[in-house]
């Protein structure tokens, strides 16, 4: 009885923490970076290529994927970038161009 208490204990909390971790949209402070392809801009001005990793130490790979996401756009976003182009995208990897484009 105790252990099944317990395993009930474990998944309401884990899905308690899964469902903070789920963003809306219309908070997304990175909704003015436009994720287009590489046509998109070829007028704009090519910044930099930003790329990051997964943190491995993450419990559940999703949120070690969205937060490496997540870090791609802060940076083009430090950069000043108006949009990026991603080069590459995987669970463990993410690498995309940045751009600034006049409006």
């Amino acid at each position: 009885m105790q252990k099944a208490l317990n395993g009930m204990t474990l998944i309401v909390g884990l899905l308690i923490v899964g469902c903070a971790h789920i963003s809306d949209p219309l908070k997304d402070p990175y909704s003015q970076l436009h994720e287009v392809q590489a046509q998109q801009v070829v007028a704009c001005d090519p910044l930099a290529v930003v790329a990051e990793t997964a943190d491995a130490d993450k419990l559940f790979p999703y949120f070690a994927r969205r937060e490496m996401v997540r870090r791609v756009k802060a940076r083009a976003s430090q950069l000043g970038a108006t949009h990026i182009v991603w080069l590459h995208q995987t669970n463990e990897s993410a690498t995309a161009q940045t751009y600034r484009c006049k409006q």
